[in-house]
């Protein structure tokens, strides 16, 4: 349990929190009504009975899903030191990749992604929390809404503590909380007076720090629902700010919502007044004494041009109006008409595109060195957090990266080892038009600026870059060998010609084909071109096999080969010259003569 005094610090630190924030709430309390709306929250009594809801779109709604859509997809993961360049070195980054890896798809972060991206354009930061998962033994990231959220900062930007507020029905709490069911349901008791319904909203609260963390609920005399201390040492949360010019959270659409209010109002008074305009009264000249009604009616008067409604038509400037509210709105929600498609521009050159999208790409690019560096901070306290929880702990991971399904076995005390280091990148070139992106990375490429492996890094994808090297040189490695085979089995025609056999090597191309339907072609090709076995004779005499008379014996009587002239035994092979003859001859230069004569002589 808290102490009391303890205790009553930590909720006057929080009160003195929401003072801070008070501002920002009420910014953040708009920008939600609006998206939602809630007009009337807003500016009561602007909408009529008949009409509760805007009539126009809601552009904060669709700015938000837009932006948030390019701002989901996840960055690419590398725990490369830079420094480490041998294959030892290499394994362990790969390894420390992985186990990044499998915090995010543990996570299911790629999931939260879209949520948490939405949140930090609209109320302009994205706080990523990373609790221990004690049941399954391994750390967890979750986007925390930051609605209600009150982060605390020290002098150098680290996080001294943070506050998450919200409300739940008081069935829910009682359910989550049994111990506490008397005093959440607030039955008659010594400290308050009146029983309340189950679906009442009651405010929690969840305070942590360095040293606690602690729930409690204010609207119950601040009941201390669960308290812990805190074995980490410090507060595991990582936040995406949205740049501003001051101290305070600003989303993206806090300027949008009175310019959207004001379209809305000015289209219902077209609305109002097109209905005025089409259920004003006939004004009739005197001589009609009947009016019809209907179709195909018949007014009989002598003055037909007199017949016509009171009322006037709506003004140009009542449209000019609306046309100047509906970009100021645009402009207001930093979305250009090329994101919709609604352009005007050349569609030839592109130029136009790209000028009224520049805004839009800087906006995500911003977006992406942001949000990257909160996930980097996040995996971070993740790796320290999984060795000092469970150093020892055998684990097994496995996933998916590009494609590439992946299984590893790690031990945090051993595989992490502090080195915690990770580099989160969306490519540098990642608010450009991919194409561009592309060639871009591809010139400097060509002109040797940057290595392969700095280009496979910068690709806007997920992978394992080692993984990846290793794939494409083992597919270079089988495609010289696949070459090598090829020019093999183009040279048999030229060996026949020879006049060799090539029935060996037919066979082999044979047995490679017959193979490669159950092998991969490397396995196939040692298989199939694998040396015969040659049999072993049997250990002999080596004097009578020369002198027993078999193939290859010598000649009792000169100890010669059958295959040898007598006058040929101090000879080469075929009764070739030796040295000393060849160099014997010299010409009229004093030039040795090297040309070589066989000179076979057989005595009479």
């Amino acid at each position: 349990m808290i102490e009391p005094e303890r205790m009553k610090g930590i909720v006057q630190r929080v009160d003195a929190l929401r003072r801070d924030y008070a501002d920002r709430d009420a910014r953040h309390q708009t920008v939600y009504d609006a998206r939602a709306q809630r007009i009337d929250n807003i500016a009561p009594g602007t909408m009529p009975d008949a009409w509760p809801k805007p009539i126009t779109a809601n552009m904060i709604d669709i700015s938000a899903r837009q932006l948030a859509e390019n701002l989901a997809p996840l960055p690419s993961i590398n725990c490369s030191t830079g420094s480490g360049t041998s294959e030892a070195a290499k394994r362990r980054s790969a390894k420390r990749t992985k186990i990044a890896y499998s915090y995010i798809i543990d996570s299911r972060l790629e999931r939260q992604m879209p949520r948490g991206c939405d949140w930090y354009l609209m109320y302009g930061s994205m706080p990523i929390v990373v609790e221990p998962d004690f049941k399954s033994g391994r750390p967890v990231l979750r986007i925390d809404n930051p609605m209600g959220s009150y982060p605390e900062w020290g002098l150098n930007g680290e996080i001294r503590s943070y506050t998450r507020t919200w409300r739940e029905t008081a069935r829910r709490l009682a359910a989550k909380f049994p111990m506490h069911e008397s005093a959440i349901l607030g039955k008659r008791d010594a400290t308050w007076n009146s029983g309340q319904s189950g679906d009442t909203e009651l405010e929690v609260i969840k305070y942590m720090d360095a040293h606690c963390v602690v729930l409690y609920m204010p609207e119950r005399n601040n009941l201390v629902l669960a308290y812990m201390d805190n074995p980490f040492g410090k507060v595991a949360v990582a936040i995406a700010l949205k740049p501003s010019y001051d101290d305070q959270d600003r989303g993206q659409f806090d300027d949008a919502v009175y310019p959207f209010l004001a379209r809305n109002r000015v289209a219902m008074l077209g609305l109002q007044a097109t209905n005025q305009a089409v259920r004003a009264p006939l004004a009739l000249p005197t001589d009609v004494q009947k009016i019809s009604f209907g179709d195909d009616a018949v007014i009989r008067t002598d003055s037909p041009d007199k017949i016509r409604r009171v009322g006037g038509d709506i003004p140009t400037a009542a449209w000019q109006q609306d046309s100047l509210l509906a970009e100021e709105v645009m402009r207001a929600t930093r979305t250009p008409r090329a994101a919709s498609g609604d352009i005007d521009a050349s569609i030839i050159t592109g130029k136009g595109v790209e000028a009224l999208a520049g805004g839009y790409d800087i906006q995500i690019r911003t977006g992406q060195l942001t949000i990257g560096q909160a996930i980097s901070d996040a995996i971070e306290l993740a790796f320290e957090m999984d060795e000092r929880f469970w150093p020892e702990a055998q684990k097994e991971i496995s996933g998916v990266i590009n494609g590439t399904p992946f299984e590893e076995r790690y031990t945090p005390s051993q595989d992490i080892k502090g080195s915690y280091r990770v580099s989160v990148s969306y490519g540098f070139a990642s608010g450009m038009n991919p194409n561009q992106a592309l060639i871009f990375l591809l010139q400097l490429r060509g002109d040797q600026l940057v290595p392969r492996d700095f280009v496979q890094q910068q690709l806007p994808m997920d992978m394992d870059v080692q993984e990846l090297q290793k794939q494409i040189d083992r597919e270079g490695v089988v495609d010289a060998l696949k070459q090598g085979v090829y020019a093999m089995a183009a040279s048999i025609g030229v060996l026949a010609q020879q006049g060799m056999d090539p029935t060996e090597t037919l066979a082999k191309m044979a047995e490679l084909i017959k193979l490669r339907d159950k092998l991969p072609f490397e396995e196939a090709v040692l298989r199939a071109f694998a040396p015969k076995e040659q049999p072993q004779a049997a250990p002999a005499d080596p004097m009578a096999a020369l002198l027993g008379g078999g193939p290859g014996a010598l000649d009792p009587g000169t100890g010669l080969s059958p295959d040898v002239a007598p006058g040929q035994a101090q000879l080469g092979p075929g009764g070739a010259p030796d040295v000393m003859t060849m160099l014997a001859g010299l010409t009229s230069s004093g030039r040795p003569d090297m040309r070589a004569t066989v000179s076979r002589k057989v005595p009479a």
